[in-house]
């Protein structure tokens, strides 16, 4: 079995930048959030619940306890006496009602049933319509006038106060009202919203100085890092590499291209003539010779030899 290779580690020139940017760019953002969770736990939410149970205490309760009062002195008063009015008017029109048929019209209408036609006429004539005119003019016009006063005595001396009275409550409610909702905002919600922009407006100028300061060490923190540590090592590699061009690559490039030249011109290309006069001299020569004798070997015996076996083979044929 093969042991498995460990991976090869990055390099420090790919990490130290990475942690350089993530410490510059992602701290502060990491930074801001941390405390923007802090604020939302202790700062917001319990704001957020003292003014919840302000709001129901000294708001949400009271008026809920006004409204019920309203609804229990005022209203329901006001309903039970309109309800009792409208009984009590209801049975009068209805007793009146009842007697008048029981005492007046359902005798008359016996009698007209029970009477002959004649006497019906007669009665008609000579009595019924006398009766209805007395009964007209001394019972039911009467009623009628006494009952038109009633209501109107009904209308003046009980709805109309009730009607004003009930006015006058919602009137004074409305206010009542109104000046708790006034003094609720102006003694609570008021001072409760300008604690709640004071503090915010607070917590934003420390974010802000916080973030400011922070910035502003990372920023001296940086220039001091390249004034007092990149600058000076980059001078030095600069010097360094500029004295060993200067003192050691510059001569020594010198000295080599100066004997290179030395070399080539006394040594090597002597050496090469003398190789070129050599071989022209002698193998070359020599290969031209054989070069010649081949040539001539070919055009001299070779050809003419195959010309004449092609042509004794073509006569075979």
């Amino acid at each position: 079995m093969t042991t498995p290779q460990p991976a090869p580690e990055t390099p420090a020139w790919i990490t130290w930048p990475i942690r350089a940017i993530a410490l510059i760019v992602v701290f502060p953002f990491r930074l801001l959030w941390e405390l923007a969770v802090l604020v939302k736990r202790f700062v917001l939410v319990p704001v957020g619940r003292a003014l919840g149970w302000l709001l129901r205490t000294f708001l949400v309760v009271p008026l809920l306890w006004l409204l019920r009062q309203f609804l229990q002195w005022v209203l329901l008063p006001i309903w039970h006496a309109l309800r009792w009015t409208a009984a009590a008017l209801v049975t009068g029109v209805a007793w009146a009602l009842r007697a008048l048929l029981r005492f007046v019209l359902r005798p008359v209408a016996l009698a007209i049933m029970w009477v002959l036609v004649p006497v019906a006429r007669a009665i008609y004539n000579w009595v019924l319509v006398p009766v209805v005119r007395a009964l007209y003019n001394w019972v039911l016009a009467p009623l009628g006038h006494g009952l038109a006063w009633v209501l109107m005595a009904l209308f003046r001396w009980v709805l109309v106060p009730l009607g004003q009275g009930t006015v006058w409550a919602g009137l004074m409610s409305g206010r009542a009202i109104g000046w708790t909702a006034r003094a609720v905002y102006r003694w609570v919600l008021r001072p409760a919203g300008l604690a709640i922009a004071w503090l915010a407006v607070r917590f934003y100028r420390g974010i802000a100085w916080l973030a400011v300061a922070f910035y502003r060490g990372i920023a001296w923190l940086v220039v001091a890092f390249y004034r007092w540590l990149l600058r000076p090592i980059g001078l030095a590699i600069a010097w360094a590499c500029w004295a060993v061009y200067r003192f050691v690559l510059r001569p020594v490039g010198l000295a080599i291209a100066w004997a290179s030249r030395v070399i080539y011109r006394f040594v090597l290309r002597p050496i090469g003539i003398a190789i070129r006069f050599a071989w022209r001299n002698t193998f070359g020569a020599l290969f031209r010779g054989i070069a010649a004798s081949g040539r001539w070997l070919r055009d001299e015996v070779l050809r003419p030899a195959g010309s004449v076996v092609r042509a004794a083979l073509g006569q075979r044929r």
